[in-house]
């Protein structure tokens, strides 16, 4: 009703602006010159808040648009280069890719992989120098921790809550497209991130008991050695499931999507195998496709589990030793 009375008391208003405009001849009551005074001081008026704040939000969207537009159009140049054909349709960019985070796992490992007997004199130093920094560079702290809490984060969503919910709640074709867009960004997130979280856990130990940093790692703790196991462990099984075992699975699915197609089958939830279908109930391609892709699938979601299984017994070892 408050609408409709403002709408009712500037009507008047802006059919007088519209005749001033248009040249058009005012009654002798309309008062012009009271009705353009009031359009002045209407224009004086600062805007409010709410108009504020939708202006900021529309120009934060248009923005956010727009960078968006653009990371799309480098994303669709970079697929068609060259390069990027070579690095996803062939299987030396893999072995190349792992080379470089074994590598990197390694330098970080390195003084203790070829370090021996430490002396004493090193260790009385090492001790010296630790000073106020017993608790490690922040920088590195914050690596770790913030690391090792997405990467946990995103087991948990990915294993019990995204697969499970969309699973049962779409239609097979259409969960398919949505996992063969988020399964190769987890696993390279999970790799890039259990690499930093034990790169980050094994500078922070020499922080924090300077003497580590020139004894070998066979004479480390043993519960160190096992976290560095575990993270290690994590690192590896995520890397081979997204550089091996991610693009076989992911081929297998079209192609397991195309024959289902043909049959009109795809729309149901839930699992199917192709029972009750004579079409591909008689399609021995069908059958083995369909066999070959769920064994994959099958490793994948073990690898998965044991990675999941590793991150937890890590955070066992971070709860034992928080104090807040």
């Amino acid at each position: 009703m408050c609408c409709l009375q403002r709408l009712v008391d500037t009507s008047s208003l802006l059919q007088a602006t519209s005749d001033v405009r248009t040249g058009v001849a005012l009654p002798n009551d309309a008062k012009p010159e009271r009705v353009l005074a009031s359009v002045a001081g209407s224009q004086q008026n600062p805007p409010s808040s709410e108009q504020i704040h939708q202006d900021v939000l529309g120009a934060a969207t248009r923005a956010t648009f727009s960078i968006l537009h653009s990371l799309r159009d480098q994303t669709h140049r970079l697929q068609r280069s060259q390069l990027y054909k070579i690095v996803t349709n062939t299987t030396q960019p893999s072995h190349v890719i792992s080379a470089i985070v074994v590598s990197m796992v390694l330098v970080a490992l390195w003084p203790n992989l070829i370090s021996g007997q430490s002396s004493a004199g090193e260790c009385a130093r090492s001790r010296l120098d630790v000073g106020d920094n017993s608790r490690g560079n922040p920088l590195t702290q914050i690596a770790y921790l913030g690391s090792f809490t997405i990467h946990f984060g995103a087991q948990i969503w990915m294993t019990f809550v995204s697969g499970l919910a969309l699973y049962f709640s779409l239609p097979r074709h259409t969960f398919g497209l949505i996992q063969e867009i988020l399964f190769p960004k987890y696993f390279t997130l999970g790799t890039g991130l259990s690499t930093i979280s034990l790169v980050s856990f094994v500078e922070l130990r020499r922080s924090t008991r300077p003497e580590l940093a020139y004894r070998s790692l066979a004479r480390w703790d043993p519960v160190d050695l096992l976290q560095i196991a575990a993270l290690g462990l994590t690192a590896s099984l995520e890397l081979f499931v997204r550089l091996y075992l991610a693009p076989p699975m992911l081929r297998l699915m079209h192609e397991k999507h195309r024959i289902e197609a043909g049959a009109s089958i795809g729309q149901e939830v839930g699992q199917f195998d192709g029972a009750g279908n004579g079409y591909l109930e008689r399609s021995c391609y069908y059958k083995a496709t369909h066999k070959k892709f769920r064994q994959i699938h099958m490793a994948t979601a073990i690898l998965n589990m044991v990675s999941l299984t590793c991150t937890c017994v890590h955070l066992l070892y971070l709860a034992t030793r928080v104090t807040i």
